[in-house]
């Protein structure tokens, strides 16, 4: 009974697998806010509403203000501005709102990129990266797929054809494959959320690098 169960728990991994692969092509090509607090959707959409108007009436006091509270009094208003008043909000104010918790600034002028800290842990602040390793992160991922899926082959292939190298022996165990499979999807869960603050971080390092509206 405990061997059906193992193939079925090697089943689920291969499903869990495939779904993070399809989870982070869905957080590349979709700006979504899922990851906000409700308090935040609701910054989202007042400032990218506020944002609209400030732009067509260059009437900013409402729209400062607004920022101010929701952000920091220290982010400099034209860079808030630039974020929200993009179309896309993926593109920078879904990470601004995102990671404002994490932002420090030095107390000049925040507009400049490096005056802008992360506070990755209370003793551990960098500056914002400039180098997008994305596209290194999707490749793990897809990698301990692939991984994945050549266990699970494994398991079964070896149930009529044992495998004889020593080295290998391990693939003879269906539970050793499945806890193995299990640890490929965590490391890929983690790497998913660092890839999904990385590109936060990136995002935002090039919006401190643009000049306001």
């Amino acid at each position: 009974m405990l061997i059906y169960i193992v193939f079925l728990m090697i089943f689920v991994g291969v499903t869990a697998a495939l779904y993070q692969v399809y989870e982070i092509h869905y957080n590349i090509n979709v700006g979504n806010d899922k990851k906000l607090s409700k308090a935040d959707k609701s910054h989202l959409q007042a400032l990218s509403d506020q944002a609209k108007t400030a732009t067509q009436t260059h009437a900013r006091p409402d729209f400062d203000q607004a920022a101010a509270n929701a952000l920091s009094p220290n982010l400099d208003q034209d860079i808030a501005l630039k974020a929200f008043a993009e179309e896309e909000k993926g593109v920078y104010a879904i990470p601004l709102l995102r990671r404002k918790a994490r932002l420090c600034f030095n107390g000049d002028s925040s507009a400049n990129v490096n005056s802008v800290k992360v506070r990755h842990l209370p003793f551990w602040k960098t500056t914002l990266p400039h180098t997008n390793i994305r596209a290194a992160l999707i490749t793990l991922v897809i990698l301990n797929c692939f991984l994945v899926q050549l266990l699970a082959a494994m398991s079964v292939y070896t149930l009529g054809y044992p495998v004889s190298m020593p080295w290998l022996a391990w693939l003879n165990d269906p539970m050793a494959v499945m806890l193995l499979i299990y640890a490929f999807i965590v490391t890929s869960l983690l790497i998913t959320k660092f890839d999904r603050y990385m590109h936060d971080l990136y995002q935002l390092g090039k919006l401190f690098q643009k000049k306001a509206v």
